[in-house]
């Protein structure tokens, strides 16, 4: 990892209030100075991730929408549905579903738009992107130890059984664990010593037959697409491969935030609605 990638993945993991309890030793709820130092953290840090996420052309926790689709489609996004909506101010806003072919990554986001003063008002510039994520199927390569992943989890395959039921091929076809490995996994008893001992054993024969056989596994997840996009996007590339056709649909919420208003929403309903709405060769490989 570069210098500047090891700057930026530290400043976004970055704790202003956890730094400030171990400085003074004390909790920042209980303890005025230390939220204070908390505070003054978290300020700091926001302009450092800021200068350095701007010194590669990458998108900040506050984009304009203009800004924020000149920087998405840089990297290879494509605009594959646009709903407009209208805000509880009367003002028109956008919901946005971009698609990049190359890496088959699903960003949706909308938009909100406020006047100078932080007020709602006609006509106010600029609008802004108000939040969202982007959605994949990703396998790690076997030799990265980097935490790259945010929300989302391991894409079983199909067989059932609880013990390494996330195994895959090279390929993403789903690789069941043959009968001889299966047969011989230690059942829980009353001794959990004994079988500690022998999961362990077990534990590591399947290992090895999994590094022999070049398996993988495919981790289904998404990110926040406000802050770092490209860095985020570029971390999973380094550190391993995106599946072409999801092997599994992460949980996605294709809804803007007026959705949300109306009382007895269905976000299943509105979800599956809005991907009815996407071209083909976006439903094909999602």
């Amino acid at each position: 990892m570069s210098g500047k990638n090891e700057e930026i993945r530290k400043a976004l993991r970055f704790d202003g209030l956890h730094e400030a309890e171990k400085v003074t030793g004390k909790s920042y709820k209980t303890d005025k100075i230390t939220e204070a130092i908390g505070f003054m953290n978290h300020i700091n840090n926001v302009q450092i991730k800021q200068e350095l996420l701007e010194s590669i052309g990458d998108s900040t926790f506050s984009n304009t929408e203009e800004n924020y689709l000149k920087i998405v489609k840089s990297i290879g996004f494509e605009s594959v549905l646009i709903e407009p909506f209208i805000n509880k101010e009367g003002i028109e806003e956008r919901f946005h579903i971009m698609w990049n072919r190359e890496h088959s990554i699903l960003l949706k986001f909308d938009t909100f738009t406020w006047g100078d003063d932080g007020s709602w008002s006609e006509g106010a510039p600029p609008t802004n992107v108000n939040g969202g994520n982007f959605y994949y199927n990703w396998s790690q390569n076997s030799d990265s130890k980097l935490h790259c992943t945010s929300s989302g989890g391991l894409v079983g395959n199909g067989d059932g059984q609880k013990s390494y039921s996330y195994l895959f091929n090279g390929d993403f076809t789903p690789h069941i664990l043959p009968e001889e490995l299966r047969s011989i996994e230690p059942k829980l008893g009353d001794n959990w010593q004994e079988f500690s001992s022998k999961y362990d054993i077990w534990k590591s024969k399947v290992n090895l037959y999994v590094k022999e056989n070049n398996l993988i596994t495919i981790y289904g997840g998404y990110h926040d697409c406000r802050e770092a996009i490209k860095f985020k996007i570029n971390q999973l590339l380094d550190n391993g491969r995106f599946v072409k056709k999801w092997v599994e649909r992460p949980h996605l919420w294709l809804l803007h935030y007026m959705d949300t208003k109306v009382d007895g929403y269905d976000s299943y309903q509105i979800t599956k609605e809005r991907i009815s709405k996407l071209p083909k060769f976006v439903t094909d490989c999602i």
